[in-house]
């Protein structure tokens, strides 16, 4: 039996699916590290609001992230779909870390309805 599990993205801040233009943020406050969904327009806003403060802060850790919208994190239950449908493909990929994406992409179009 074929299964299809989707991620849908959606605003923490409205409540409104994000689609394509969705970006997980992740920051941390007096200790505390958080993850918020936003919109570009909101993670826009919210890089503009604090960027004085880390203008002025010093860094202490972490990679400078790129100018991509960082996707939310894939279910497990879907990676392991995944996996198992390129086991049963003959496709080789490695066991442990992450799947390269030209192998999601091959899956994604194999499962497309």
């Amino acid at each position: 039996m074929a299964q299809k599990v989707q991620t849908i993205l959606v605003s923490d801040l409205t409540g409104q699916e994000l689609g394509q233009d969705g970006q997980t943020v992740r920051f941390g406050f007096l200790g505390v590290d958080y993850d918020i969904d936003l919109s570009q327009e909101e993670a826009d806003e919210f890089a503009n609001t604090i960027q004085k403060y880390t203008d002025a802060g010093r860094r202490v850790g972490g990679r400078r992230q790129s100018g991509s919208a960082k996707t939310a994190p894939r279910d497990p239950s879907q990676t392991k779909a995944i996996k198992t449908w390129l086991d049963g493909q003959g496709i080789d990929y490695p066991k442990r870390g992450r799947l390269a994406q030209d192998l999601i992409d091959q899956w994604e179009a194999a499962h497309k309805q």
